[in-house]
C-alpha cells in the first residue's frame, strides 16, 4: 500500500499524465467522496469523459475515462496548483480571476462543498483555492 500525501494533486497529475501518453483511460485510483466531487467538476466542464467507481470488497477505486486527444496543444490540460497539504491558499470572491480568459475552470472548496472558482465568484463566496485546469 502506497501513503500519498496528496490525494487530489496525485489525481489530478494522474488524469493529466495519461493525457500526455495518449491513454483512454486511468485505472485504480484510490476512493474518496473529495475525488468524486472534482471528478464531476471535470465531467462537467468536458475535462473528462466518465468515471466509474468500483467495488473490490471493502475497498473502492474509481476508473476514469478520458477524451480521445486529438490536438495535444488544446486536449491535453494545464494543472496549476495553489493549495498544499502544508500550506491552503484562501481567496475572496474579490480575488477570483477567469481562468485561461474562460477556457479553464478554478477548483475552489467554499462553505457549500467544491465549486468553479467563477460560480464561486457570483455567489460571493471565499474559500479555499485547489487548483486551476484549463
Amino acid at each position: 500500500m502506497t501513503y500519498i500525501n496528496a490525494p487530489i494533486h496525485d489525481l489530478l497529475i494522474r488524469i493529466k499524465n495519461a493525457y500526455m501518453a495518449r491513454k483512454t483511460s486511468v485505472e485504480d485510483v484510490p476512493f474518496s467522496n473529495f475525488k468524486i466531487n472534482i471528478l464531476e467538476l471535470l465531467k462537467q466542464y468536458g475535462f473528462i469523459q466518465k468515471f466509474d467507481v468500483v467495488a473490490d470488497g471493502i475497498k473502492k477505486h474509481i476508473n476514469i475515462t478520458l477524451k480521445r486527444v486529438i490536438n495535444p496543444v488544446d486536449d491535453v490540460p494545464n494543472i496549476k496548483f495553489f493549495s498544499k497539504p502544508s500550506r491552503p491558499w484562501y481567496v475572496s470572491y474579490k480575488n477570483i480571476t477567469s481562468v485561461a480568459g474562460g477556457k479553464g475552470i478554478g477548483i475552489i472548496s467554499t462553505n457549500q462543498w467544491l465549486m468553479p472558482a467563477h460560480v464561486a465568484k457570483q455567489k460571493k463566496l471565499w474559500g479555499e483555492l485547489i487548483a486551476e485546469i484549463y
